[in-house]
């Protein structure tokens, strides 16, 4: 069986949510442009889990997380726009193809700009440390990291799940 293929139209919070990752895209590309000049020539490039800087290189190694956090945020953005493609933990009917489909856009939004605003934290960490003004990621980074991601992955699973 064939899944529809559903426009889902976004509501206020789809686009505060999507804006939201609109700036953290901005951001993840302009600390860099803003800083580059006054970065030393060596700068943190790894962290340990603790948060603390590992590995060093050249300052060319800054654009690394835009880049990375660029390609990331568009092919999530453009797979947002096919919700029938994803997988889902359950089976997809008409009857709830648009609740499952809003659900996944929401998810996939929310995971983007939370992801998107993580590297713009990271590439801001790593400013900052590399200028001295800051000690590597924080102790709390990952704990955090991880509870955003699988607490956001979780929350929309389960309403998937419990939809009727």
């Amino acid at each position: 069986m064939s899944r529809p293929k559903i426009k889902i139209e976004l509501d206020l919070f789809d686009k505060l949510i999507a804006g939201t990752g609109i700036l953290g895209v901005l951001l993840l590309i302009g600390l860099p442009v803003f800083y580059y000049g006054d970065l030393p020539n060596i700068i943190p490039r790894h962290y340990a889990l603790s948060g603390e800087a590992d590995g060093f290189s050249s300052k060319g190694v800054i654009w690394i997380l835009p880049l990375v956090g660029l390609i990331m945020y568009t092919g999530m953005a453009v797979l947002n726009k096919h919700p029938h493609i994803l997988n889902y933990p359950k089976e997809i009917t008409e009857e709830n193809a648009e609740r499952l489909y809003r659900l996944a856009t929401k998810m996939i939004r929310f995971l983007n700009t939370e992801i998107v605003c993580i590297f713009s934290y990271m590439t801001y960490a790593t400013i900052q440390t590399a200028l001295g003004k800051q000690s590597g990621l924080g102790n709390y980074f990952i704990p955090i990291f991880i509870v955003l991601i699988f607490g956001t992955l979780g929350y929309f699973i389960t309403r998937m799940i419990k939809d009727n």
